[in-house]
């Protein structure tokens, strides 16, 4: 199944944030080798998917959310969930593992600087605000909506956060969406979003873009296609550039 494309204008751009705007997988490995024993009282290095970086990544690859990696990889109970949940945003902050804005994303947020960009991330939105301010790219962003904006059984797929984000951005309706990320579930919530917001009669259409920056990206396996598939950040502004002279 693929994504739909749409022929009305591009209108705005949201973003996923981790593998996507900023590569992070060795902070997040980090903060959660630090999760699991606080949660567990056991050493991370009983859980194979906390030895490489390459190994986490697989396991990110086979779940939906962040409450299905530590439900489904870590076999935490709910309760335990909720509290490695709350301990993200803090350890977070803590730790000083170095993240990486991906190479053209900033020229990219410039050259489309004339449309609102948002975040829709199961990340905390506190890490986002903080290393965006990092990066000075905070002032190009309208709205973020982090994993806590979001109920605990809300998160991606489900397309609630995605929605309000779509809301929050300013003079989309009537025109189309760009959802840009990294995973399968950032694809099916597209076309979930795609589905309430044709139910609800609204003329705002989201086109779902598969992030493909930095590492080996291959979508053939995902059970949604998404209607572009981008290996570096400026080639967004091809999908919008017609838009811009229409």
């Amino acid at each position: 199944m693929t994504a739909p494309q749409t022929d009305q204008p591009v209108r705005g751009v949201i973003w996923d944030f981790d593998g996507t705007l900023v590569e992070t997988i060795s902070k997040n490995m980090a903060v959660n080798r630090r999760i699991i024993e606080t949660v567990t009282g056991r050493s991370w290095r009983e859980w194979e998917i906390l030895q490489s970086v390459e190994v986490y990544r697989r396991a990110l690859g086979r779940v939906r959310n962040w409450r299905d990696l530590y439900m489904v990889e870590f076999g935490l109970s709910p309760d335990d969930t909720d509290r490695a949940g709350a301990l993200w945003a803090p350890l977070q902050a803590e730790d000083d593992t170095p993240t990486t804005v991906y190479e053209g994303i900033p020229e990219t947020l410039l050259r489309l600087h004339w449309m609102p960009h948002g975040i829709v991330s199961q990340n905390a939105r506190t890490t986002i605000e903080a290393r965006l301010r990092e990066a000075d790219l905070a002032h190009r962003f309208t709205s973020i909506i982090g994993y806590e904006e979001v109920g605990r059984d809300r998160q991606k797929p489900d397309p609630e956060g995605l929605l309000a984000c779509i809301a929050a951005l300013p003079d989309v309706d009537g025109g189309a969406v760009l959802f840009v990320g990294d995973h399968p579930t950032d694809i099916e919530c597209a076309m979930a979003a795609n589905r309430v917001l044709a139910r609800d009669g609204r003329t705002t259409g989201v086109i779902a873009v598969a992030a493909c920056f930095g590492t080996t990206c291959d979508t053939d396996g995902w059970a949604v296609q998404p209607a572009h598939v981008v290996r570096h950040p400026t080639d967004l502004i091809d999908i919008v550039q017609p838009a811009s002279d229409a």
